[in-house]
């Protein structure tokens, strides 16, 4: 009969207690990683137009609301965004005129206001790009409240990237 060899308190101790700190450093280093999450271009182009419904289709409700009008800065991936880069904002049947960002990512002048009951309720978004092309929304929403008629509102806003980089994603 072999003899077994038995570790002295102290050792299995240590042994014991090495193997928990390998334990919990595994565990420790699984929980700590973020999940990857994939944003698709869908997410972050702004949406097509929806067609308003024509006279006679629906009842078309009140007159339009006076609108918004909307200057500040705009930034892609916090710096200013490019001199002559197009910004408009838009609902769900209708877009602001488009404007062209100046110095240092500046613009001013962005006039719009919702134009059918659907229009009403929704956030403006604001769209960096081309009206009938690629365009990018920005993190921003802004909430029309109808209280104020021409209400200016100094806006900062922030796009994850340039309409030219979406379109070769």
């Amino acid at each position: 009969m072999k003899n077994l060899t038995v570790l002295k308190p102290s050792l299995a101790k240590f042994i014991f207690a090495i193997m928990l700190l390998v334990l919990v450093t595994t565990i420790a280093c699984e929980s700590s990683e973020e999940p990857q999450t994939s944003i698709s271009t869908e997410d972050l182009q702004c949406p097509a137009l929806e067609e308003s419904p024509q006279v006679g289709d629906a009842p078309l409700g009140p007159p339009p609301a006076l609108p918004n009008i909307f200057t500040g800065t705009a930034y892609v991936n916090g710096e200013p965004a490019p001199e002559g880069e197009q910004l408009y904002v838009k609902l769900v049947t209708s877009r602001s005129h488009a404007v062209e960002i100046e110095q240092n990512g500046k613009f001013i002048n962005i006039i719009h206001g919702p134009v059918s009951d659907q229009d009403k309720g929704v956030p403006f978004q604001f769209c960096l790009g081309d009206p009938e092309g690629v365009a990018v929304k920005s993190a921003e929403t802004f909430e029309f409240d109808g209280s104020e008629p021409f209400k200016t509102s100094d806006v900062e806003l922030n796009f994850p990237m340039l309409p030219s980089e979406l379109s070769s994603q």
